[in-house]
Formats: structure tokens, C-alpha cells, sequence
């Protein structure tokens, strides 16, 4: 609320938050910034159900599948601190759009391969293109809508994201039949291009930074929020979250939840789980993705906005256990000689669970970070979730090949609990928002 004051009006960051939200191009830019992350899942989503026939192609081990997912993603996960930097020197815009077109060109020649390495070198070059996605996206949304509605934003980033991606099973399953994978690569490189392009020529970010700024003229509060972001060095901003216990706590979190993240271990598992041990064929295979990833648009909505009422860690605890038992799940109803109609049950189930735990973590952390300090905050939790994290992919391939499918998955099962009990160190009295408050 705005208070008049000898010196004039005295607008509150809240006030700020409140009408930069409420403007149109807010929903616009939430529109764009989202589809931006479907196109990057869409391409995680996709590859996942062309790894299986790569493998046969090229005769592949499980220890090479985990190698193509886990390198990459390293090397993109660390570089995403690095975007999170940038974000000070150049528009956000420019790096989702630019990122985008980079990674639809990439996804086209992937289907140009001859085998692991040039699988290897396309793979990476499509990480490092997305890389600016998840720091730089959640960075420039929580901006839009402020602290009161991060769970709303971040929600919508992830599940919109999803969104995109529940027809690609659906469509990539009968044209990889019909077409094979190499064309339908070629095709799935179009939207990464047409959405970049969009992004650079309609998202206003300048606008959204000049109504901050003139807004902020005369709030003292405000400009010394900005006037310690200036003054932080690149090198110091990017370690200054560490400093804080609770934001420490939460990027551990993310390391070892990473041992069964939604969009990454179990989207490259599974359909080989499928294929590999249950036998079941393309089509089928891309039914119960598309199952599993239904879940994945429903949790992160609902865990976001129940996140916003009733607390971050709440709903963590909740989600983070509900993954751990519906993964348990999968594998009992996947046996032999249990009632078919289980297994898509269990997957929708374990969608729900698995996906949100990305966005609920996202926003205790938009939560817990100043203003100041937040794109550092967003690139380094991306740069351990995604690059420290992916190592799990190859130690879970590793497993598959040495120890079978069911080793793997309940490696997975723990990983989220251990993730759960470090929940347990953050204290209350260091928690902002986020939490149910008087």
C-alpha cells in the first residue's frame, strides 16, 4: 500500500511486485518464457524414447546411454551459473531467444550422427544452448511477479513447460515408427527456432526494467537493494549465496534429489525400462510416457499453489516422499505377473510426485535470496542441481549395466529421501517467505 510522506509517495516493494505483475505483458512474457522451457523439455522428453533405438543402431552399453545424458548436462549445469552472471550485462531476452534458436539448430543435426561421439558432441551443444533456460527464466519471472507469487510463476514456468512436452510422446511415438528417428529430429528443430525469435522480438524486458527503476525513485529500500547489487563483483556474487545457511541447505538438497530428478533420470530409464525388460513396443512406450508426463504438468500446479498457502517445506516433505514411494510402486506393479492395469496407474502417480519437486525448490530458494543477489542465487542452485546432479545419470547407468534396473530405481527411491531429511537442518528463524506466517 502506498503512504504519502513529506517526501513523497512511499511505494513498498510489495506495491512494486503487485503492479509490475498486474501489467498485461506479464501473462505474455509468462506465455513465452514457458513455452521457451517446453521446447527445452520437449527435447529432453524426446531423446529419452530415440535413446532405445540408438542404442540398437549403434550398439550402445547403459554405461555409454548414462555417459550421452550425464556429460552434457555437467557441462551445461555449470555453465548456467555463468548465464545467471550475464544476466547483469546483457537482457535476459537475448539469451533465452539466442539459447533457444541455438538449440533447435542443434536437435536438427543430431539427426546427422554416425555414432556415440558425433551423438556426444550434438548432445552438448544442445545443454549448452539450453543452459540460459532455468537460471535466466526463473530469474526474469520471479522479477514479474514478486515474492507473494513465486510458487504461482515458477509453477507455471515448469508446468508449462510440461505442457508442451505430453504430445511429444504422443507424436513421436507413430512417426518414429513410421519415419524413424533421423527425420523426426529434423522436425522437432523448428519450434526451438521459431520460439527464440519470438521471445527476442516480443518480450519487453527494457519496459519491465524502466517501470522498476522509475518506480523505485523514491523508495530508499529499493535503491539500496540495487545499489548492492552494483556493487558486488562478478566473482563474489557468484559464491555470495553460499554464504547463507538456508540457500547452502537448499542446493545440497538439489544434488541429492538429482538422483531421480523427473527430467532426467527417470525420462531416460524408464522407456528403456520398458523396452528393455517389459518389451513393449514403441507405441506403447510412448502411451505410458505420455501418462507419466501428465503427472508432470498436475504436481508442479498443485504443489505450487499449495506451496504459496501452507509453506515450501511443507509441501517439499510431501512431494519428496510421495517420489520415493511411487517409484517403490513402479517397480512392484512392473513385475511379473501383476495385474497390467496397474502400470499406468503407477506412472501417472510417480509423475505427479517427481516433477514437482523442481519448482517447489526453486521458489524456497526465490524466497530466501535478496533481490540482489538472486540471478547469482538461481545460477549456482542450476549449476549444482544440473551439474553435480547429472553425475547420477552415468552412476545409475553404470548400476543398470552391473547390478540391473531394480538397483538403479531404488537408488533413486533413496535419493529422495535423503534429500527430504536435509529439509530437517534449515532453520525456521532463518526462513523468509515461503512459510505460513502469523
Amino acid at each position: 500500500m502506498e503512504q504519502t510522506t513529506r517526501n513523497g509517495p512511499d511505494v513498498s516493494l510489495t506495491s512494486i511486485d503487485e503492479q509490475v505483475a498486474a501489467i498485461p505483458a506479464a501473462g505474455r512474457d509468462l506465455t513465452l518464457v514457458s513455452a521457451a522451457h517446453a521446447v527445452i523439455h520437449a527435447i529432453s522428453v524426446l531423446m529419452p524414447l530415440i535413446y532405445p533405438l540408438i542404442q540398437l543402431e549403434y550398439h550402445l552399453s547403459y554405461t555409454q546411454i548414462g555417459l550421452i545424458v550425464a556429460i552434457p548436462n555437467i557441462v551445461g549445469g555449470f555453465l548456467q551459473i555463468v548465464f545467471g552472471l550475464l544476466s547483469r550485462y546483457i537482457l535476459r531476452k537475448v539469451m533465452l531467444g539466442v539459447g533457444n534458436i541455438l538449440v533447435g539448430i542443434s536437435t536438427f543435426f543430431t539427426g546427422t550422427i554416425a555414432g556415440f561421439w558425433s551423438l556426444m558432441s550434438w548432445s552438448m551443444m544442445s545443454r549448452i544452448a539450453g543452459a540460459p533456460q532455468h537460471p535466466v527464466g526463473s530469474s526474469y519471472l520471479t522479477d514479474r511477479y514478486g515474492r507473494k507469487r513465486h510458487g504461482y510463476a515458477l509453477a507455471w514456468h515448469v508446468a508449462g513447460g510440461n505442457i508442451g512436452t505430453l504430445a511429444v510422446p504422443l507424436v513421436a511415438g507413430p512417426l518414429l515408427g513410421v519415419w524413424g528417428w533421423r527425420p523426426v529430429l529434423y522436425l522437432a528443430a523448428l519450434p526451438g527456432i521459431l520460439v527464440g525469435i519470438a521471445i527476442l522480438i516480443l518480450v519487453d524486458e527494457q519496459g519491465l526494467l524502466d517501470r522498476r527503476l522509475n518506480q523505485n525513485t523514491d523508495n530508499p529500500q529499493s535503491q539500496v537493494a540495487a545499489g548492492g547489487e552494483k556493487a558486488l563483483s562478478a566473482f563474489k556474487a557468484m559464491f555470495e549465496p553460499l554464504r547463507n545457511r538456508t540457500l547452502l541447505i537448499i542446493m545440497l538438497v538439489s544434488i541429492i534429489a538429482a538422483g531421480g530428478r523427473g527430467l532426467g533420470n527417470v525420462t531416460t530409464y524408464v522407456p528403456l525400462y520398458l523396452q528393455n525388460i517389459l518389451h513393449y513396443n514403441n507405441t506403447v512406450i510412448s502411451l505410458l510416457f505420455t501418462l507419466l508426463l501428465l503427472g508432470s504438468v498436475l504436481g508442479p500446479l498443485l504443489g505450487g499453489r499449495l506451496s504459496d498457502l501452507v509453506g515450501r517445506k511443507a509441501m517439499l516433505f510431501v512431494f519428496y516422499g510421495g517420489s520415493a514411494l511411487t517409484t517403490v510402486i513402479f517397480l512392484i506393479v512392473a513385475a511379473p505377473g501383476m495385474p497390467g492395469w496397474l502400470l499406468p496407474i503407477s506412472l501417472l502417480l510417480m509423475g505427479f510426485a517427481v516433477y514437482a519437486e523442481s519448482p517447489l525448490l526453486q521458489a524456497y530458494l526465490a524466497d530466501t535470496a535478496s533481490q540482489a543477489m538472486r540471478d547469482a542465487a538461481f545460477g549456482l542452485y542450476f549449476a549444482l542441481a544440473f551439474g553435480v546432479g547429472s553425475a547420477w545419470s552415468a552412476i545409475l547407468g553404470w548400476m543398470i549395466d552391473h547390478f540391473g534396473f531394480d538397483a538403479a530405481f531404488w537408488t533413486m527411491a533413496l535419493s529422495y529421501i535423503g534429500a527430504g531429511a536435509l529439509l530437517f537442518l534449515i532453520r525456521p528463524s532463518n526462513e523468509r517467505a515461503g512459510e505460513p506466517r502469523p
